[in-house]
């Protein structure tokens, strides 16, 4: 009778278990697929994230290349300008329509394009008039002779407007287009030299981080690898946010 007894209580208790079992499996299911669902949410996630950082990184390119473009279009704008308000100067100055400026010379002759083939010989080289009446023009004049390849020609102007205004906004981007006419002619020691005095007289410029840059490069060009990769890791630590440190950062990838 014991035994009857006791086997009526295992099944009862048994009975008595089972929905309770069957809830906490049916539970343990449900968190099982809401663990799968949470795992390809965030793989979908990660899969949009990863297609984000690469249009940012796009986007941050072409804004870096719009941005050079549209510093080459301000600097075309204000040469132009700063042209016709010169030529209507002089006109003025003179008190004639002939087309002959003050200097007695004229338009065609003021604007006489240089040699393009002009050597570091003085006696070879074709002075256009120049006889600049503000800074911005005799500025503009010289990053024009740059942009055209007249390096020599260039690098005297800008140490012109240097010798008239060494204090001046763009002083120190003068002194970094002296740096690139030789960088540009394969004078790198005379362009690391230049860099070393853009640093020493314009710590606070804003040419600072291209300077760094264009000194590593100089430095990689005359084969001393070391003292480049520790220019651009100095870069690095100085202007971390700058898009300077960034191509300091690929250059030193394929350097180390």
């Amino acid at each position: 009778m014991k035994k009857y007894l006791l086997l009526f209580v295992i099944v009862a208790l048994s009975a008595a278990c089972a929905p309770k079992n069957n809830a906490i499996n049916q539970s343990i299911s449900d968190m099982n697929e809401e663990i799968i669902d949470l795992q390809k949410t965030v793989a979908n996630l990660k899969m949009e994230n990863d297609e984000l950082d690469r249009k940012i990184a796009v986007n941050k390119e072409n804004i870096n290349v719009n941005s050079e473009a549209i510093s080459d279009i301000n600097n075309d704008v204000t040469y132009l300008t700063n042209e016709i308000s010169l030529i209507k100067e002089r006109f003025k100055m003179s008190g004639n329509s002939g087309g002959v400026s003050a200097s007695g010379k004229s338009k065609s002759e003021i604007e006489q394009s240089v040699d393009n083939k002009s050597s570091e010989d003085e006696s070879q080289i074709i002075i256009l008039e120049d006889d600049f009446t503000d800074k911005g023009s005799l500025y503009s004049y010289a990053y024009e002779l740059y942009k055209s390849g007249k390096y020599y020609e260039s690098r005297q102007k800008f140490n012109e407007f240097l010798s008239l205004y060494p204090k001046d906004d763009l002083a120190d981007n003068a002194k970094y287009w002296i740096a690139e006419t030789y960088y540009s002619q394969n004078e790198y020691e005379n362009c690391i030299s230049t860099l070393e005095e853009l640093l020493e007289k314009y710590p606070e410029g804003n040419k600072v981080p291209a300077a760094y840059l264009k000194m590593g490069l100089a430095y990689k060009e005359l084969g001393e690898t070391q003292r480049a990769v520790e220019t651009l890791k100095k870069l690095e630590q100085k202007f971390p946010a700058s898009d300077e440190a960034g191509r300091a950062v690929e250059f030193l990838a394929r350097w180390e």
